[in-house]
């Protein structure tokens, strides 16, 4: 039977801004929707104002905006938990198995998958910490940050204002590291060995918080699970003024009006954003939807710049997915013909499609040849080729 207790006073916990209640569920503590920042568009993240009295965090946070309107595609094979959306969507969700502050436990951070365009903390049933935090008796915490355009917008050439303006999601995440680094041992977790984990979009932004100097001494440990992608896959030096120009254009502003971006509803503002990056898409040098700005809060891929002295000896797991992008094959692999199958691979790697059988063959002898059709294309070869150079400096 699930045992449930949610009282006035238990369990409350005192955090640096106020009191917190959550609720316990088969033993295990748990509290939703925790705001660790404030946001406003296009700006750093701000400390929450301190309150009296007792704050629920019974609910999720408010997830970020998405640039298009959700739409349910598969959900009977991939189901999603829609939630409410809000700009100001910097909160936090953490279950523990105790709240004693000498408990200690190991801290696992999860980062959700979506590149830097999608998701939320609770996209995703698999992304509830409540069996991670029982059986691996670990204290587990998901975020919610500012994505696509509020928070990887590269506004930079139009003041110091928005300086960092392309890597407000990152500021976002760190934000969150500061709060567990403060809040933890409350919740029973040890500060000192905080693991990120994330997957996708959520192994891309922990790679790049391991070349961000201000996340230094806020995580110990690192697991990308096919976050690691070459340069010319998602550009770092991207110029964002293309975007933004033709942004204002579509909106009918001028350049010395940029500050009238931070009040455009958000609808109309994601409509000029998609319209001016459709234009530019191939363009050299820009990323659709967003990619951190290399400057001297995100250094860039340490595989090209060189590893940060963080990045060096923080220990990282690092892998990827078989098929990462591809959710339909368009083939029924238990009744389809050779000839069929031949077919479609020829029509997705052409002239090539023979020799990379063989390969396959070889390095996948237990799976079926139509799997080729799914496999990755991204993620392995510059997962590889970190392992390589993190290794050397590693040693």
């Amino acid at each position: 039977m699930k045992e449930f207790e949610c009282t006035r006073d238990n369990p409350v916990i005192k955090t640096t801004e106020g009191k917190i209640r959550g609720f316990i569920s088969n033993g295990t503590y748990t509290f939703h929707g925790i705001k660790y920042a404030d946001a406003k568009r296009f700006q750093s993240p701000t400390k929450v104002s301190n309150w009296a009295g007792v704050k629920d965090a019974l609910s999720y946070g408010y997830v970020c905006p998405l640039l298009k309107q959700e739409s349910l595609s598969n959900e009977v094979l991939i189901p999603h938990r829609f939630w409410i959306n809000d700009e100001n969507c910097l909160s936090l969700n953490l279950w523990t198995q105790s709240i004693d502050e000498k408990a200690n436990r190991p801290v696992m951070v999860w980062l959700h998958g979506g590149g830097y365009e999608s998701g939320s903390s609770i996209e995703q049933i698999a992304y509830d910490g409540n069996n991670l935090s029982q059986f691996g008796d670990v204290v587990v915490v998901s975020i919610n940050h500012r994505l696509n355009l509020l928070g990887y917008l590269d506004l930079s050439a139009y003041g110091e204002k928005y300086k960092n303006s392309g890597n407000l999601g990152q500021e976002d995440i760190i934000a969150a590291l500061k709060w567990i680094k403060e809040n933890i041992t409350n919740f029973g977790g040890n500060p000192n060995n905080v693991t990120l984990f994330g997957q996708s979009g959520g192994g891309l932004k922990i790679a790049a918080l391991l070349q961000t100097p201000k996340a230094n001494g806020l995580f110990h440990k690192a697991i990308i699970e096919s976050g690691i992608i070459d340069d010319n896959s998602a550009p770092i030096n991207n110029e964002g003024k293309l975007i933004v120009d033709k942004i204002l254009k579509e909106l009918g502003l001028k350049y010395n009006e940029i500050e009238k971006l931070e009040e455009v509803n958000y609808n109309i503002l994601a409509k000029a954003y998609i319209k001016a990056t459709d234009s530019v898409l191939q363009r050299e040098g820009y990323c659709k939807h967003g990619y951190p700005k290399k400057n001297d809060f995100y250094l860039g891929e340490g595989r090209f710049v060189g590893y940060t002295d963080q990045a060096k000896t923080i220990p990282v797991i690092v892998g990827s997915n078989f098929g990462e992008m591809n959710f339909e094959q368009g083939i029924n692999k238990k009744t389809a013909t050779k000839t069929e199958i031949d077919k479609k691979l020829e029509d997705k790697f052409g002239n090539q499609y023979k020799q990379l059988k063989l390969y396959f063959e070889d390095a996948y002898p237990d799976k079926n040849i139509a799997d080729l059709l799914e496999l990755d294309q991204m993620f392995r070869a510059p997962t590889k080729d970190f392992v390589a150079k993190k290794s050397i400096i590693a040693k």
